[in-house]
């Protein structure tokens, strides 16, 4: 094994950060220092960046106070960005590794990350390096294959769920408002967050809800009439919208106003606003958008413990594999449940090519299209994702967060 020889470890955070990516973090030190590894245990600074321009940082001697803080923090505590890789710089860092006598790879992302890291690990087979590489996933968007859910999408989905709850108390102070409320919730392609939403009933809820997801054609009239209606029955109205959905002909709502980043894909946002003009242009009823933005997914005032601790063994369970030699792998996590009936996850390797790059949609059986509305099937799924609340440490009132650069 590669620890019995002078070998190091590098860890990196990629894509956008959650409210837990720092506790896969967190995990994956406290396993790799509770084991017989005697190297040393780096991070990248600033995602795949740091790994191109060398810029690393030694974890090994990070106290276990400031440690048990990350567990804590929202954001990547190392560091990201967004950078489409060329093979020239895979080779590139294929050497950087040799030349600091790394030998463990461990990258935390979504499903672009894993196609990197799938890379990295091919790329480095050819050139005869022994390098394990481990994908360690996370997404607010829950769209990894390989993973019953991703670490993230629970407390994403609580912070939605809650806020949407917090809004309907509010809006319900007002008898007989008839308001529209429109909520955009993150989600490129997938509809996980948006769905989340109809987890948010009340007793007594006398507002209509309706959620729509880029997996379900979007019809505006449809949503026009369904409003209309609404309104007729002296009700509230809350569109719960995903900021990619879709009309019947596969194009984004609004298309127009839509801008391209540097991986050449469309800005997604602003939906909400567009969808705010024209149903209050058509049917002269007072409207307002809410667009919580990356709030939803830098929470852990609102995080969920089951997504918390979920995040932390996932990052515990890397190191385990790696230990045991697997290589080209992502860990995902399988549902099961114990001799009493409870929900619990075990962890389990994926191979990294069978992950790269794909995405997991909310199944349409878990949707009705006609009433635009989420199963009870989906929400046997989300339930358990979002139990059990963090206790956030605080210092004069405030969150005292930790970061590691």
């Amino acid at each position: 094994m590669f620890y019995l020889v002078k070998s190091n470890c590098i860890v990196v955070q990629s894509g956008g950060p959650t409210a837990v990516i720092n506790n896969s973090l967190a995990g994956l030190i406290d396993s790799i220092e509770y084991s017989r590894f005697k190297g040393e245990v780096y991070g990248a600074i600033g995602g795949i960046q740091g790994l191109l321009e060398e810029r690393y940082i030694n974890l090994t001697s990070l106290k276990d106070d400031d440690k048990f803080r990350l567990r804590w923090t929202p954001g990547a505590a190392l560091g990201t960005c967004r950078h489409k890789i060329t093979f020239d710089e895979v080779e590139n860092i294929i050497n950087s590794f040799k030349k600091h006598s790394i030998h463990y790879f461990f990258y935390i992302g979504g499903n672009g990350s894993m196609y990197v890291a799938n890379i990295i690990n091919n790329i480095a087979i050819k050139m005869g390096y022994s390098l394990i590489v481990i994908g360690i996933p996370k997404s607010i968007d829950n769209d990894l294959l390989g993973t019953d859910h991703s670490p993230g999408y629970g407390s994403a989905a609580k912070f939605l769920a809650t806020s949407l709850l917090d809004v309907k108390m509010d809006v319900a102070s007002y008898k007989g408002g008839r308001r529209v409320t429109i909520i955009e919730a993150m989600g490129r392609h997938t509809g996980w967050l948006a769905a989340a939403c109809s987890l948010a009933t009340f007793q007594h809820d006398e507002s209509q809800t309706f959620i729509y997801i880029p997996e379900s054609s979007f019809y505006l009239e449809k949503c026009i009439n369904q409003i209309n209606e609404s309104y007729r029955n002296k009700m509230d109205t809350f569109l719960i919208i995903s900021e990619g959905i879709k009309n019947e002909n596969g194009q984004i709502i609004n298309e127009n106003e839509i801008e391209y980043d540097s991986l050449n894909r469309p800005k997604l946002g602003g939906v909400s606003n567009y969808l705010n003009q024209v149903i209050e242009a058509e049917t002269g009823i007072q409207t307002r958008s809410i667009t919580p933005s990356i709030w939803q997914r830098s929470s852990i005032l609102l995080s969920s413990k089951t997504d918390v601790e979920e995040a932390y063994e996932i990052g515990k369970a890397a190191w385990d594999y790696a230990m045991k030699e697997y290589s080209g792998v992502m860990i995902g996590m399988e549902r099961e449940k114990d001799s009493d009936n409870n929900y619990i996850v075990v962890y389990k390797e994926k191979q990294l090519e069978e992950v790269a790059s794909k995405e997991k949609f909310v199944p349409l059986k878990w949707y009705d299209e006609v009433k635009n509305r989420m199963t009870d099937d989906f929400i046997s799924y989300v339930k358990p994702l979002i139990q059990g609340e963090m206790i956030v440490p605080m210092t004069n009132g405030l969150p005292k967060y930790k970061y590691v650069i």
